[in-house]
């Protein structure tokens, strides 16, 4: 018997008309309403299911989604016996793009890379392969760098801040790092270019103008805001009691006043900031005979961590402009140095894979881009043509998108209305590995809510209810997030729409059980020496010990049910109800 779905679950299934963002919390079938959706639109617009290309994140996310196909497929068709158009899509199911986007832009190629002068018969370069023949080419780099060094030169600059006339492996790490993580951009040379040219602070007289000098201002007006208003919440404690009133409240008042006028500072530059980030915490006076020692203590502790706060802050900002913009400008030819370097380490690694007709996993998403996206930014004749074959481009886990795939995404699409994209940014895990969750995040902030978008407008849908858990987890789990997650620490607010909301009507309430949250110390005393663990080892072995305590008491009613939390490798974790 089917599963009745919901109204959000159903307008994920039924929406039509532009691009659809769905935002699906963990536990709410997601990716049963993309199967249904396609089923939908195989049985009632008459689709082919080889119309539509579905991307995923794994090999194995992808075998998994296939197969969830073909039983809905099957069961279809079980309902449906005479219908042959229906039968029709079991033999074309083998056929359909259902892939991770490398898998994608290999068949691309394959077919077009002609026209970059990729031979058809490629071979795809393992990590390790790659990482040998990087390091062999980054050593052939270097070595003409040293032969014919220039002792004023930017590239002597950058043996001079690096390797300080000893070995050059710190140097080597940095390259390697810095191409690394510049695959994530659609070109990254240009890229890298843009970055030098960034660098060039010769024209900024205030430290605060520069990339980071705003991050640190900003971190530092947030600190002070957040700090004045923690002083005026003692300042209201003092108001409490006669004697606080008279010893603490005009220390107070004054340490208030002058947070206040480091905030506006903030906003004035990176100089007046540094003259008013010494915050005054004037003693304060004898409290003997005060009654209200709760409020004493609070004030006190208030007071101590807000001195902690603001002297941190204090370090950050004690050097002056002038001192910092010139350290920069002394930097600045290492720097250029070291990505010029990079640039030409990149353009030989390239021309060591095609002596060799090797592609990497980068290679395989920008040389798609090249046939995909013209100088201009916009889709090539082929992209045109090749896009038409698809009636939806469905891209799964959309959240560990990052800028590059994002662009083959909409180079295929039709002028971007024909994108379904599901994903969670709360469970984005895979920034090590590039991903972009701000992409889904400007999204989400930007499309309409779907109820309200125009056809051909780009609209959204949310699915919040959690099938999967109780609603003890679930409050657990909003508890959490609500008081953690905000702009500045993880992108975005944590508000109704995205808190995970009970769904699991199947599971009855209960009064016996609690959801426990527990700190692990990777440490681990051996007699006197206490020397630290692996996390995975100390987090497996509190979760044996946890296990066999619970297991334990299996007998007694009270500690029946309990709910213990089991991180996994990939950071998901899971939950056990035992």
């Amino acid at each position: 018997m089917a599963v009745k779905r919901t109204p959000e679950q159903e307008a994920v299934v039924k929406n039509r008309g532009g691009t659809l963002l769905v935002s699906a919390a963990a536990g709410s079938g997601k990716t049963r309403v993309l199967v249904e959706r396609l089923l939908d639109r195989i049985l009632y617009e008459e689709k082919n299911i080889n119309e539509f290309l579905i991307i995923t994140f794994t090999r194995a996310a992808a075998e998994e989604l296939r197969g969830r196909i073909a039983g809905e497929l099957n069961e279809a068709q079980a309902a449906h016996p005479d219908n042959a158009h229906l039968r029709r899509q079991s033999a074309l199911l083998y056929e359909t793009q259902i892939s991770t986007i490398h898998a994608f832009c290999t068949v691309l190629l394959r077919q077009w890379g002609h026209l970059l002068d990729i031979p058809s018969d490629f071979t795809l370069c393992e990590e390790e392969e790659a990482s040998v023949l990087m390091a062999r080419t980054l050593d052939q780099i270097l070595e003409e760098r040293y032969e014919d060094i220039d002792p004023d030169g930017d590239f002597a600059q950058l043996l001079d801040l690096l390797t300080a006339g000893r070995d050059d492996s710190r140097l080597v790490e940095i390259v390697l790092d810095v191409y690394e993580k510049i695959q994530s951009a659609a070109d990254p040379l240009a890229w890298l270019e843009k970055q030098r040219r960034a660098l060039d602070l010769s024209h900024l007289t205030d430290a605060g103008q520069t990339p980071w000098g705003k991050l640190l201002l900003e971190d530092a007006k947030a600190t002070g805001a957040y700090w004045k208003e923690q002083m005026e919440t003692a300042c209201d404690l003092a108001l409490e009691d006669p004697v606080l009133e008279k010893a603490y409240l005009p220390s107070l008042k004054e340490t208030a006043q002058a947070l206040e006028h480091f905030v506006t500072a903030c906003a004035q530059g990176w100089d007046a900031a540094a003259e008013r980030v010494v915050i005054p915490f004037p003693r304060l006076g004898s409290s003997r005979g005060v009654e209200n020692s709760s409020a004493q203590e609070q004030i006190k502790n208030l007071r101590d961590r807000c001195k902690k706060a603001m002297g941190k802050v204090a370090d950050r900002l004690s050097s002056p402009s002038a001192s910092l913009l010139e350290d920069m400008a002394l930097l600045y030819p290492a720097m250029r140095g070291l990505f010029a370097l990079t640039a030409d380490f990149a353009k030989a690694y390239d021309a060591e894979k095609k002596k060799r007709a090797l592609l990497d996993f980068s290679d395989l998403e920008h040389d798609a881009i090249r046939l995909l996206v013209n100088d201009q930014g916009q889709p090539t004749d082929l992209a045109r043509q090749w896009g038409q074959r698809y009636a939806e481009i469905m891209v799964d886990e959309y959240q560990d998108t990052n800028q590059v795939q994002n662009t083959i995404f909409r180079a295929l699409s039709q002028d971007g209305k024909n994108l379904f994209l599901v994903g969670d940014v709360k469970q984005s895990i895979y920034r090590f590995r590039l991903a972009d969750p701000t992409i889904f995040l400007e999204k989400y902030a930007r499309f309409l809510p779907y109820e309200q978008a125009e056809p051909g407008q780009e609209r959204k849908i949310l699915l919040s209810q959690n099938f999967r858990s109780r609603r003890e987890i679930l409050d657990a789990a909003n508890f959490v997030f609500s008081n953690i997650l905000s702009p500045e620490m993880g992108d975005m607010e944590y508000g109704e729409d995205e808190a995970l909301h009970f769904g699991a009507s199947y599971y009855p309430p209960r009064q016996d059980c609690d959801t426990e949250f527990h700190l692990i110390c990777a440490r681990q005393r051996s007699g006197e020496e206490d020397r630290p663990v692996k996390k995975l080892t100390a987090e497996a072995r509190f979760v044996a010990k946890r296990i066999r305590t619970l297991l334990d008491h299996l007998g007694h009613p009270e500690q029946r049910l309990k709910f213990v939390h089991i991180g996994g490798t990939n950071g998901k974790g899971s939950t056990a109800a035992l």
